[in-house]
């Protein structure tokens, strides 16, 4: 425990040689009222004849019993005394050691401390300097010595308090001053300086500091060119020949760049100087206008009387509403026209009223329809748009005459207000809104950026089967078929407004229509629009397409029946044995997908049920574990049905691979994240920094080909949860090799791992279709791409793919510069 206790002295307050146990018992009453405060600590320091202090400027704190250094330095940052006296040796501490830690302290550091040592302790006193102290008394020392001591550290340490304010207030100046400051010493190493005085030559703050020579400051100024047309020893000659000079100088160079810069030098007492410097390219290229001008100066002055009664002319004749206003948003200038758009705000408009004062007298009049029945929230809101740097909306008026106002602030605090009055504009909008609703054609509005629909008539409701509400939450993607949606997202927003072109379009009951499209562009409330008008011609298509299809057919008849009899048998029996092959395939298929797609069903059945027969009696773990069944269920499904699409889509042509600059190495990322998330046994360690950023390439694509092989490495690695990527590029070509650690393929399976339906015999009893590793192959074969298998059995699987990184037509011109 440690007590301190501020005490007022007098002749009784504190005996000439009071006893630790006195001097720890003294009544603690906090200090409340701020004198010179000191802190006495330890026993001899308290026996020490204070009589000589002024009692009623101090105010005494003693701190005797305590049991660790770091009680005593909370003691002294709650305090914060003026000054301690300090025990060189106390109980189970040593006062050295405290003094040096109060020094350490960025809250005590600058607290001087007096070291009380005993008669002839000389080694003491000066480990005591060692650590900071500021003085060393002996514990027998007079009294009057002692206050002359106490008053003489007192007053050095209020000195250095001030200088070290005024020292940072110094330095606040010099931050804030417009003028690049610096100070040198005699012996031209530069003392101080604040930031623009580096910023004033472009040069970076951070590499001027204290201690460097004007010749280093000028060679960086030499080295980034803010510099005078001179050699730097010329220039060093003259700065050093300026700076010596007794009387103040001013000086102006211009710098090779251009710049002008001003500078004034003042030889201080010590000899060295200060000087400040200023940018003053501006104001020399005025002073050059200036002196120009000067002769032209009459003339100007005329012109301008001219100019000026021109331009109130015309104020007064363009047709918008004009008005200016001061910074204080009152009237300054406005012409015949605004005050006619406001006639019904009340008296006439005087330069000086607050543009308040106006809309609240006319809101008084009925100036503003809109506002009516919420008037303080319509002038706060009018108020704000008029405050903001630059605003436009439309704005009611009586009669239902409408007008257009831009506002904008200008320099210096002021506003210009334009009140164009568009009462016809509305009125054409209204024509064109009863055109547009009334017309036959089903037409829309559409942004010509999202396809999000921003209005339709009547008649596309109609024609198409949706209401209003319904076609507007859409976009035109949403009634273009699937497969057209997709060329459209490939080919890009611009290509859906593109005039004079056919589009299928699906109606709100499915049916396909064609239309042809007639389109205009247009803005929309600001917004880039387009204006759509669609004819349906799904009729007069399917005409022509009859019509040519019966004439095709009438040629084609006539050019196979001189043949039909020769090659029926041929082709009767190759569409058997076609036939043939195809139901055997489609037999194996429904097998393998019927059994594949129950296995999951059955997982997905089975969770559901344990969960209806737990209902009343599941935890947390329980739901997981059942729900991460079903995603792995439905995740396995989903993998079955795409594959069985995209080979589909292959077999009728119907997928396009379109290459173009996609991240391989993001792709292959977000296939091995989908696959940790599903299953979380396995881990996919990626090797991926020796691919280029991007190659051309179908990145959906290339997403399914990743996808099957990632899925196939876990499947067929149940008990080896490593799957291993690696990717690097080789001359033209990048190369991947996905390796797991699984069962591995028997040799003679190799060469037919690639057929479609086929499964290796070492998959036997492991969910699959044999259709992935062929659709992989095609994609890849796309692509310009090949693909191998090496495996050994019981030791793993690796897949190498190789895919060009450019485009073909690339790589050939690539080849044909080489050649």
């Amino acid at each position: 425990m440690t007590i301190a206790v501020p005490v007022q002295l007098s002749s009784s307050s504190l005996p000439a040689a009071p006893d630790s146990r006195a001097a720890s018992m003294v009544i603690a009453q906090g200090i409340a009222h701020r004198r010179t405060a000191i802190l006495v600590i330890g026993g001899d320091a308290a026996k020490l004849d204070f009589g000589r202090l002024p009692a009623e400027n101090i105010e005494l704190s003693v701190a005797s019993a305590f049991d660790r250094p770091e009680s005593l330095q909370a003691i002294v940052e709650a305090s914060q005394p003026h000054l301690i006296l300090l025990d060189i040796k106390l109980a189970d501490l040593c006062g050295v050691q405290i003094c040096r830690q109060l020094k350490h302290g960025s809250v005590t550091s600058e607290i001087p401390v007096i070291l009380v040592a005993p008669p002839g302790d000389i080694d003491g006193r000066i480990a005591g300097f060692e650590a900071g102290a500021v003085d060393c008394v002996s514990s027998t020392i007079d009294g009057r010595e002692l206050g002359a001591r106490v008053n003489a550290q007192l007053a050095s340490s209020s000195s250095r308090k001030q200088i070290l304010g005024q020292d940072q207030r110094l330095r606040t100046a010099l931050a804030s001053m417009s003028q690049g400051v610096c100070l040198f010493h005699a012996d031209g190493t530069l003392a101080l300086s604040n930031s623009r005085y580096a910023e004033v030559y472009g040069v970076d703050p951070a590499l001027i500091h204290p201690g460097q020579s004007l010749e280093d400051i000028i060679k960086l100024r030499d080295d980034i060119g803010a510099f005078p047309t001179m050699s730097r020893e010329e220039y060093l000659e003259w700065a050093q020949d300026t700076n010596a000079g007794a009387s103040p100088q001013v000086w102006i160079k211009e710098l090779r760049s251009g710049k002008v810069i001003r500078g004034c030098h003042q030889r201080t007492a010590d000899g060295g100087w200060v000087s400040t410097h200023e940018d003053v390219t501006e104001a020399r290229l005025a002073e050059r206008s200036l002196a120009q001008a000067h002769a032209q100066a009459e003339r100007a002055e005329q012109e301008a009387r001219a100019a000026h009664a021109r331009l109130l002319a015309a104020f007064e004749v363009v047709p918008e509403g004009l008005a200016l206003f001061d910074e204080d948003d009152r009237f300054v200038m406005w012409n015949r026209r605004y005050e006619q758009l406001y006639a019904d705000s009340g008296a006439p408009l005087v330069k000086g009223m607050g543009f308040e004062d106006r809309l609240r007298s006319g809101l008084q009049r009925g100036q503003y329809p809109d506002a009516i029945g919420r008037e303080e929230e319509w002038l706060a809101d009018r108020l704000a748009r008029h405050a903001e740097p630059k605003s436009a909306h439309e704005q009611r008026l009586p009669g239902n005459r409408w007008v257009r106002i831009e506002e904008r602030r200008v320099s210096g605090g002021g506003s210009v207000g334009i009140r164009v009055d568009i009462t016809d504009l509305k009125m054409r909008e209204a024509s064109f809104r009863l055109l547009f609703e009334g017309n036959p054609l089903p037409m829309w509005v559409q942004d010509r950026e999202s396809l999000q629909f921003l209005d339709v008539n009547q008649a596309a409701l109609d024609h198409y089967g949706y209401d209003r509400d319904l076609f507007l939450s859409m976009t035109l993607l949403d009634i273009l078929p699937p497969e057209d949606r997709e060329r459209m997202k490939i080919a890009g927003a611009e290509h859906a407004s593109e005039a004079n072109r056919s589009q299928r379009h699906r109606t709100a009951r499915g049916a396909e229509i064609e239309v042809f499209i007639y389109a205009s562009q247009l803005a929309f409330d600001t917004h880039p629009a387009s204006l759509i008008a669609a004819v349906d011609v799904t009729e007069r298509k399917r005409a022509e397409r009859a019509l040519l299809q019966h004439r095709d057919d009438l040629e084609e008849t006539v050019r196979s029946r001189t043949a039909e009899i020769a090659r029926q048998a041929a082709e009767l029996e190759r569409m058997l044995d076609q036939e043939r092959q195809v139901n055997e395939l489609q037999r194996q298929f429904v097998s393998m997908a019927s059994h594949e797609f129950r296995t999951p069903l059955s997982i997905i059945d089975g969770a559901a049920q344990r969960l209806v027969r737990r209902k009343n009696a599941v935890t947390a773990e329980f739901i997981g574990e059942k729900t991460e069944q079903i995603r792995s269920a439905v995740s396995r499904m989903l993998e079955l049905m795409e594959s069985i699409l995209a080979v589909g889509r292959l077999d009728h042509g119907h997928i396009d691979i379109v290459r173009k600059p996609c991240a391989l190495g993001d792709i292959i990322r977000t296939c091995s994240g989908r696959q940790e998330s599903i299953r979380k046994s396995h881990r996919f360690l990626l090797d991926l920094e020796r691919l280029p950023s991007t190659i051309y390439g179908d990145g959906v694509a290339l997403e399914q080909v990743f996808t099957n092989l990632f899925s196939n490495a876990v499947k067929y690695a149940p008990d080896s949860p490593n799957v291993y990527v690696t990717g690097w590029q080789q001359n033209d070509f990048i190369q991947i090799t996905v390796r797991d650690e699984g069962i591995g393929i028997d040799a003679d399976d190799l060469p037919k791992m690639f057929g479609r339906y086929f499964r290796a015999r070492s998959s036997s009893g492991i969910a699959g279709t044999g259709i992935g590793l062929n659709l992989v192959k095609q994609v890849v074969e796309l692509h310009s791409g090949e693909i191998h298998v090496d495996s050994v059995k019981g030791e793993g699987t690796v897949f190498t793919i190789k895919l060009p990184i450019a485009r073909p037509d690339q790589m050939d011109a690539a080849r044909t510069l080489t050649d």
